[in-house]
């Protein structure tokens, strides 16, 4: 068996999180890590660097907060 590392945990976490809610609406870091009982400073890192690898989408608002939404067609395999 392996240990996944906090941060690739919450990441798997963000992620499902996401799928789950993707019809509804965008969902915000404070949101999931609220949710899921977690930092929500961690979980903004966490989308920021799936993000980067093109696995979420962020849009940033008028009001200052990123929402963030399951990216469609990349898949973790072709990180």
């Amino acid at each position: 068996m392996f240990k996944l590392s906090k941060k690739a945990d919450y990441g798997l976490i963000a992620v499902k999180h996401l799928a789950l809610h993707r019809e509804q609406h965008a969902c915000s870091a404070n949101e999931i890590a609220e949710e899921y009982g977690i930092s929500a400073t961690l979980m903004a890192k966490v989308l920021q660097k799936l993000a980067h690898h093109s696995l979420v989408a962020a849009k940033h608002g008028s009001s200052g907060v990123t929402s963030w939404r399951k990216s469609r067609g990349k898949s973790a395999r072709s990180m």
